[in-house]
């Protein structure tokens, strides 16, 4: 099994583009080689400040980027280039600008109860630029926890300390790697940043697959951060 780490945060658009063309390309790459992945969300926040109760998206998008006229540019350019990926960009849907710790925390318990970090990851993606979910609300991101399989309780459990500590960790890492920009995938020994074509990743992974084919200790090759 060879692990790759995606950086990113649950309110970036491109991060939820880079994820779902990380996945056409694994299982592309696996059914040629019958190699096998495992995808690794890790936490990283763009407004790590941001208060719990969020901030209108509005307001905050037009201050980010000097107008609200900026800012819609700018999402007409996420969901043109969303649409070859089967995503859909619904922004006149989303009324907040969420704090995405709460969903950091939900990735981190998905993965560890049931290794769905991926599939969380990616419904937290659809709830909020699909249906303009507020997923900075504990009650949204625990139904959405038990939407995609974990058992009831999920708000209770998304209190853990440990969950809060595993996404301190991570992005004591990305700090440490001077990220500055999501996604980031570590591909063995490579790191792409940015949502390239799925093509390019088909690339490296069949890369990767065959130098883990190739021998004992070719898989350690492959960062599991």
């Amino acid at each position: 099994m060879l692990t790759i780490d995606v950086f990113s945060d649950l309110i970036c658009p491109w991060c939820h583009i880079g994820g779902r063309r990380l996945k056409q390309a694994v299982g592309i790459v696996e059914e040629r080689t019958g190699a096998r992945f495992r995808i690794h969300y890790r936490a990283f926040e763009l407004n790590p400040a941001m208060p719990l109760a969020g901030i209108d998206r509005r307001t905050y998008r037009s201050a980010k980027f000097g107008s609200w006229e900026r800012s819609r540019q700018l999402d007409h350019g996420t969901v043109l280039a969303g649409r070859g990926d089967g995503i859909a960009f619904d922004y006149e849907a989303i009324s907040r600008t969420p704090n995405t710790r709460g969903g950091h925390r939900l990735v981190a318990l998905a993965e560890r109860e049931a290794e769905l970090g991926a599939v969380m990851a990616d419904r937290v993606f659809v709830a909020y630029f699909a249906e303009g979910q507020d997923i900075g609300d504990p009650a949204v991101l625990a139904r959405l926890g038990e939407e995609v399989g974990l058992a009831a309780g999920v708000a209770e459990r998304l209190g853990d300390q440990a969950l809060e500590t595993a996404v301190r960790e991570d992005e004591a890492l990305a700090e440490q790697l001077g990220l500055r920009g999501v996604p980031l995938f570590i591909l063995g020994e490579r790191a792409i940043n940015g949502a390239v074509e799925a093509e390019q990743l088909v690339e490296v992974l069949e890369q990767q697959a065959t130098r883990s084919q190739a021998g004992p200790g070719c898989e350690e090759g492959m960062c599991s951060l």
